[in-house]
């Protein structure tokens, strides 16, 4: 059973031509229908029914406050994620905030394509929304093969790979 999806895409930078809103949409769902499964594949119920995400296009100002205020770093990074928790009614919330010029200047050094490089930051936000985080190696080694497995299913390589 898939897993019921509210979720709201807001631009505050000009990027929805690239990235518009069904792209957005269709990378979300994925991460969130392969992360349910992994609960499934271990014999587990997922602690959530459904998820209430927010998406936030931003341009480097508006990350780099959210970045200072909430992570004291004085700098626009390209993905953050307040996750909420999951509430009575088993919904799990989080905002998901990408940095639209981060975006692009990272795709360009990382030798990817735009799109390629924003379902990665999308797929890794949404897995972050979920519970998922890298700070310790095992953690970490969990999350990257679950957004490579995502994006593998999306045709877009592994972004872990150096070109």
């Amino acid at each position: 059973m898939k897993t019921e999806l509210h979720l709201s895409i807001q631009y505050a930078s000009d990027c929805q031509d690239i990235l518009p809103r069904w792209r957005l949409r269709n990378w979300v769902q994925k991460a969130l229908d392969n992360a349910v499964a992994v609960y499934h594949e271990a014999g587990e119920v997922p602690p959530f029914t459904c998820a209430q995400f927010a998406l936030r296009m931003v341009g480097p100002e508006e990350m780099t406050e959210l970045n200072g205020q909430y992570r004291d770093k004085a700098y626009a990074t390209n993905v953050l994620t307040f996750e909420y928790g999951v509430d009575e009614n088993q919904r799990i919330t989080a905002d998901i905030i990408i940095c639209d010029e981060v975006l692009k200047r990272e795709a360009v050094e990382q030798k990817k394509t735009l799109l390629q490089h924003a379902a990665h930051l999308t797929v890794h936000g949404v897995l972050h929304a979920l519970g998922y985080d890298h700070i310790d190696p095992e953690d970490a080694e969990d999350m990257e093969s679950l957004e490579i497995e995502i994006l593998q299913l999306l045709k877009i390589p592994n972004p872990y790979l150096a070109k």
